[in-house]
């Protein structure tokens, strides 16, 4: 089962929240941390951190929020030079503009180095993989 949550801003509570699901068996492969693009920092560790535990960064607010789309560029562009694209997921969170996500905000993406096989990646594989069922063996 995909699991997936929304901190306000995704410091460490992001990390605490993938801590609690792996406490309770939950496998990290399944789980999407939200919201990563409220942060202005794209450097900021947590990204990476949660990635390198084996979730998703929920990038799932493409469409809006308080950080403008040069920055949140500049961040994707960071993790992905961390070499974390398997882990990126797009999204418009709950908003009913979910087109500019692949109208407005991909071919800034692209504009910006990130090339079409990784950009299937992102939004072709990565989401099979998040959603995909692996049954667990019998105890």
């Amino acid at each position: 089962t995909p699991y997936g949550t929304g901190p306000a801003v995704p410091r460490e509570i992001g990390l605490r929240q993938l801590d609690l699901l792996e406490s309770v068996g939950v496998d990290p492969r399944h789980v999407t941390v939200g919201h990563v693009c409220c942060l202005d920092d794209p450097s900021a560790e947590v990204i990476k951190e949660v990635a390198r535990r084996g979730a998703f960064i929920g990038f799932d607010r493409v469409t809006g929020g308080r950080v403008e789309d040069p920055q949140k560029v500049r961040t994707i562009m960071t993790f992905l030079e961390a070499g974390y694209e398997d882990k990126l997921l797009l999204s418009a969170d709950l908003r009913r503009d979910f087109d500019r996500t692949i109208r407005d905000f991909v071919p800034k993406l692209l504009a910006a180095g990130v090339d079409s096989q990784t950009m299937e990646t992102i939004l072709v594989d990565n989401p099979v993989r998040f959603l995909s069922f692996v049954p667990k063996e019998p105890a």
